[in-house]
Parts: C-alpha cells; structure tokens; sequence
C-alpha cells in the first residue's frame, strides 16, 4: 500500500500585514517546528506534497519592507526535510516576486536537499516531463501548473497544452497526478471555469488533482476511480482570517491500483501550526457538498456569483486588516513610508507575476540585492 499526503500552500516568510510579527519572526523568535503537530502522520506517508507559496533566499531584488514579504531564509529548508516533504510545486504566482536568482536559488537549495520539484524550473516555465517515483512496484507522475491571473484565453489554451502531456504520458505511468494553483482567492467555492478544467484533465488521464491558491479548502469528491481536490488552502501560511485557517491533509492510499482517502480537517494555530481539529469536519463535509453540487455538469456556474461576492469580500476584509495593522504599528512601516509609496504610486509592483509560458516579468532578471 502506498501513502501520499497532499497539502495546500506553504509559506515561511511574511505577508505585509504581519510585518515584523508574522511566521518569519514567530519561527526566528520562538524556534518551533510549524510542522509540530503533523509530524507523525508526515513520517508515515511515502510521499508529502505541498504548493510551497515562497522562495527559500536570504536575497531580494525588492526593496524593504517587500524584501521580506513571501520570501522564506534559506535556513528554514530544514522543516522540509525534518518533515519528510519531498514533493515541492513551484508553479505558483509568487515564484518570481524576489527575481530569478532567488528563484533559482531556492530551487537549488530544494535539490540539494532531496525534494523532488514540479511544475517552474529554471529556464522552464511549463512541464513538459513528469517528476516520477517507483513506490512498490508502481510507477507514479507528477506535475505542477499555474495559470492563477490569467485571461480566460490564456487558460484555455494553457489546459490544452496540460492535457497533450497528460495524455502523452499516460502510458508511462500506473498513477498521474496534476498540482494546479489555480482558481480565485478567498473563496471556499470553486469558479466554474475550474471544475470545468478539472474533468477535462481527469478526462484527458490525470487519476489526482491537488489545486491550490483560493487559500480556503473547498472540499474533495471522487469521481470514476479518481480524486479531484480543487483546492486544499492553506497549510502553513500567516493569514489570519477564520476561514484561511482551516485546512486538511487529503491522505491518499493506493492498494492494488486502487485510490481511497481521507480529508481530516486541521487548523492552524496563533503559532500558525496546523493542529488536528475535529470540530471543523462538519465545514468540511459542507464545502464539499458544494463542490459536489457544482461538479454536476449542469450546474457548474451555480454558484458563480457566490464565488465572486466572496472574493471581493476576502479582498476587502484584507485591506481593512491591512490598513488597520500599519496604522497600530505605524513605528514598524515608518523607515519603508517612501518605498510604499513608490508601490502606491505604480513605480514599484510587489508581485512578479507569471501570465503566460516563459513570460518572465523584467524585474526578475536583475541581479542586484537590497534586503
């Protein structure tokens, strides 16, 4: 029998709401584990699979405070390997926002340290070839994609290309399995362009869908033999809405060819841990019932309207909590006020984000530092 863990975004720096006070200074400061309390069930698996949703650098091309946004140091590569993480999807919309030599030096540091990378590469910004693992006889593919800020058109045609190599190589393996960041953010539902793709891949020969970046869960359902996770939220992250913070492990077993699961649920702690939490099984047992009922050919844009009041409200409720944390720790922000306002004022992006294969955003390419 062969055990897989699959787990939504992970990230080990900071988000500009929590400066100076986020994961990165809770890890520097208190020197705990953020995998503490999911050890056990990460030591049992033969596989552990996340969205890391940062690059392992102690470099930026960002000023402060962006240097220090989403970006992880170096150093904390240890929580991967203390924790048996050995499957990694680089293909997010934060891989570049700390420039190429960041980025490719986080993917350095993962190789050097056993993990297996899907989906960015250096120079490759759509996988063409599976990461492969031979577990008990079982030949087993993965592959990693992004198409978050997209235009529909852009999608479309970035799904097509997924389900060539799909196809292609479904002879080659006994299991395929698809990471996609994907979707809309601050939403427990999926958008129906999402449910829709994800047949589409099942179809096209994928036997497991890990999707990330909404960073709320939103359920898990099988279909035909198959798994179809359109996202699993966050894991590791220092969002703090209520919602951001459940989570689960989607634990996959294989057994003569055969997939079942679970889907615990989890919730990440004031230390930003993911601990057991039975109580929100119920929430997950309704945003899976959501997902069922959109799943539904039929009924796909259901509720595609819900989708988006939700996104907009995320958003909103985010730039409140935003502009409420630099107003009370105004003395944290003072030194960088000139830097922000350059970002305010369209001098300066703080995302560098990837919209089309090999479209890298100008800023990636330069090698100085400022952190």
């Amino acid at each position: 029998m062969i055990k897989i863990n699959f787990m939504g975004d992970v990230m080990f720096g900071e988000l500009l709401e929590n400066f100076r006070c986020g994961l990165k200074t809770t890890l520097e400061k208190r020197g705990i584990d953020p995998f503490e309390h999911v050890k056990s069930t990460l030591k049992k698996a033969d596989l552990n699979v996340i969205n890391l949703e940062c690059v392992f650098s102690d470099s930026s091309i960002r000023s402060n405070p962006f240097s220090w946004i989403l970006i992880s140091p170096e150093k904390f590569i240890k929580y991967l390997v203390d924790n048996n993480i050995n499957v990694v999807n680089t293909a997010n919309n934060h891989a570049l926002d700390h420039g190429r030599d960041a980025f490719e030096g986080s993917l350095d540091i993962l190789s050097e340290h056993g993990i297996k990378i899907i989906g960015y590469v250096k120079n490759g910004f759509f996988q063409e070839e599976p990461a492969a693992f031979e577990i008990d006889g079982m030949r087993i593919g993965f592959l990693g994609y992004n198409i978050s800020n997209f235009p529909d058109a852009d999608r479309r045609r970035y799904v097509d290309r997924i389900k060539d190599v799909v196809s292609g190589v479904r002879s080659s393996f006994d299991k395929i399995v698809v990471s996609m960041h994907w979707g809309e953010e601050y939403t427990n539902i999926s958008p129906s362009y999402v449910i829709g793709f994800g047949r589409e891949l099942l179809d096209a020969g994928c036997d497991i869908i890990h999707g990330h970046h909404s960073h709320q869960i939103q359920g898990v359902i099988e279909d035909a033999g198959r798994i179809f996770a359109p996202s699993l939220g966050n894991f590791i992250f220092d969002q703090k809405i209520e919602k951001n913070r459940i989570t689960a492990i989607l634990q996959v077993e294989i057994d003569d060819g055969k997939l079942s699961y679970e889907y615990p649920a989890f919730y990440m702690n004031e230390l930003y841990q993911p601990v057991a939490s039975p109580k929100h099984n119920e929430y997950i047992k309704e945003v899976t019932e959501y997902l069922a009922g959109c799943y539904a050919e039929a009924d796909a844009g259901v509720y595609d309207e819900t989708v988006m009041r939700n996104v907009n409200a995320g958003h909103r409720r985010n730039r409140i909590r935003m502009r409420a944390r630099m107003l009370s720790h105004f003395w944290d922000y003072l030194p960088y006020v000139g830097n922000m306002f350059s970002f305010k004022l369209g001098k300066e992006s703080i995302y560098s984000v990837i919209k089309s294969a090999n479209d890298i955003d100008e800023k990636s390419d330069r090698r100085d530092t400022q952190k």
